[in-house]
């Protein structure tokens, strides 16, 4: 269906809540995604082992090879690392440069949905109706516990998923304004660009993403027609091919099939096909997490879905006609596709469907508040379902807030932080998070009281959500660097500071690779007492050891150390912070 052409839109209509809009979208973002960004050292070990991908290739000013604890790593592409290595240039080396790049990149996805929802809106739909339609998507988004999670840390899963997203939402612009030349034309551009980005990010899966999603809908709705122009194909195809090519060209031409092997052969093939790391899952593996990472939205998707009446195939046949049905069938596509494509995958970590979350949101969003339809089509959902599933998400709220209460008594179990449930008691943290939660369902319970109400349930939990980042989590990153992470980064720059020539250090038991971070330079990884035994007995230098050698520097856990039964007067114990303990150790001692 040719949507109304943009001059049909009144700027009068557009401007009037622009201000309060824009500034709804930075308040999301900034307690989201950057309040207390740096507050928290580097997490182990993911977050630590990317972010010091990035600065190690900044410290040998090496664009093209990945390099991690000094050797060659090719376990993703390069796009994450140059974000970083660009922000320890523009703002130093530190947690917050680290993080700035995910933060930018989670944001671009939430001001894009809310972009989405204007561009999709019928012009005849009342100004304020269109843009707090696409305030609440974006809202639902940025208090989504996953999108959090994954905005506020270092890791490749948010640029691959911001890269799939944006390139999506790029044809969607161009597919929806397909008769507008420059709407059409820069979402063209934005696909092929942010595939390109996305296939930097992570590898072949960038384009196969979104292009299996693309290539479903096109067939499933009988509108290939609109988008086989050879021309226009072949632009964006250069575009593609001379942002991403370039890179792997590189690569290949310095390391040859060190990269192939590595990063095609091992990194994708092999991760798709075996087990890697230990992270294996049954096939539903992943609907656990859709409802985790999109808590408390994810109880709305249900009858969200249901509403859409997919299982009709004459909604699809009038999906063309119908830009309020289209736009919600395509993101039932996106969401159902990622989480069955990596559903079939050997290896599997709930980052994998990050990218289905944003599709996920719009569809929550749209379920609240329904596109105008020129035919009948989705409405506005009925008080038998609000009252339903608003009684569950009260209910949760609530169970959560008693969980909240008692959480210091689970963090009183970790023995490797003993102290950590005193502070989180003394902190209150754990009481004010209850509060909140509590009060949110208890205003759900006073919504569902009267019809008119119901269509509001949103409002505690984004208001609720809201507080808590602004209350609970800004205030908690401190306390977990204090009593969980400072001790590592301490430890870490005494053993730099401690070092004998030719010392190597090792780390115990958990593999702790912000130690490579904050201590910069290498260490060996050895999980214990018979491991460090086969290796001394098989390859000394994999250790670090040479002939030099007279002594090592081993760091970890207290009771991991102790189990590695060295003679306990041979030990020099350097420092000791908590349970976590600096020694050295003569090399003759070692097999002791």
């Amino acid at each position: 269906m040719q949507s109304a052409p943009l001059e049909a839109v009144r700027p009068s209509s557009l401007r009037a809540p622009a201000l309060p809009a824009i500034a709804v979208l930075l308040l999301l973002c900034w307690l989201a995604f950057f309040n207390g960004l740096g507050d928290l050292g580097l997490t182990d070990k993911t977050e630590a082992l990317f972010v010091e991908v990035a600065r190690e290739m900044l410290e040998r000013n090496d664009w093209v090879t990945p390099w991690w604890n000094g050797e060659r790593f090719f376990d993703y592409p390069v796009w994450g690392y140059w974000m970083v290595v660009g922000s320890f240039r523009l703002f130093g080396i530190s947690e917050w440069a680290a993080r700035l790049p995910s933060a930018l990149a989670a944001s671009a996805v939430v001001v894009g949905g809310f972009a989405l929802m204007l561009a999709w809106a019928s012009p005849q739909e009342p100004a304020r109706q269109r843009w707090g339609r696409g305030l609440l998507a974006a809202g639902v988004l940025a208090t989504s516990p996953g999108w959090i999670g994954w905005g506020r840390v270092a890791t490749t899963d948010m640029f691959l998923s911001s890269a799939i997203t944006l390139a999506l939402f790029s044809f969607l612009l161009a597919h929806h304004r397909r008769e507008q030349p420059l709407p059409a034309r820069l979402g063209r551009i934005g696909f092929a660009l942010f595939s390109a980005i996305a296939v930097l990010a992570k590898g072949p899966v960038g384009l196969l993403l979104p292009g299996l999603v693309i290539v479903v809908f096109l067939s499933l709705t009988r509108q290939w027609r609109h988008w086989w122009k050879p021309g226009a194909l072949l632009a964006m195809a250069l575009l593609f091919a001379g942002v991403c090519l370039p890179w792997y060209v590189a690569a290949t031409q310095a390391n040859g099939s060190v990269f192939v092997d590595g990063f095609l052969g091992f990194s994708n093939i092999q991760r798709f096909t075996n087990v890697l790391y230990r992270h294996p899952g049954p096939p539903w593996f992943y609907l656990p997490w859709v409802l985790l990472l999109l808590l408390p939205w994810s109880l709305f998707l249900p009858p969200a879905l249901a509403a859409l009446r997919f299982w009709r195939w004459s909604r699809w046949r009038r999906a063309a006609e119908d830009p309020a049905l289209e736009l919600p069938l395509f993101l039932l596509l996106w969401l159902v596709l990622i989480v069955a494509f990596f559903s079939a995958a050997a290896t599997k970590l709930p980052g994998y469907i990050l990218p289905a979350l944003p599709a996920a949101s719009v569809l929550v969003a749209l379920w609240w508040r329904p596109l105008t339809s020129p035919v009948p089509g989705p409405t506005a959902p009925g008080e038998r379902p609000l009252a339903i599933w608003g009684s569950i998400d009260a209910v949760l709220l609530a169970l959560l807030a008693v969980a909240a209460a008692i959480a210091p008594r689970w963090a009183a179990t970790d023995p490797a932080h003993p102290g950590f449930a005193d502070a989180l008691t003394a902190s209150g943290l754990p009481l004010r998070l209850a509060v909140l939660l509590g009060a949110s369902s208890i205003a759900l319970l006073l919504l569902l009281r009267r019809s008119a109400g119901r269509r509001w349930l949103w409002v505690p939990n984004l208001a609720g959500f809201l507080a808590i980042l602004a209350l609970v989590i800004a205030p908690l990153a401190p306390l977990l660097d204090r009593e969980r992470q400072l001790p590592i980064r301490q430890l870490a720059r005494t053993a730099r500071q401690a070092a004998l020539a030719e010392e190597p250090l090792w780390v115990i038991g958990t593999m702790r690779y912000s130690v490579l971070f904050y201590s910069g330079e290498t260490a060996a990884f050895i999980s214990g007492r018979e491991s460090l035994l086969h290796r001394l007995r098989n390859d000394p230098k994999d250790l670090g050891l040479t002939d030099a050698s007279r002594s090592v520097r081993l760091m970890g856990d207290r009771h991991d150390l102790e189990d590695l039964r060295l003679p306990a007067d041979r030990v020099q114990r350097l420092r000791r912070i908590g349970e976590q303990e600096l020694w050295r150790v003569r090399r003759e001692d070692l097999g002791s």
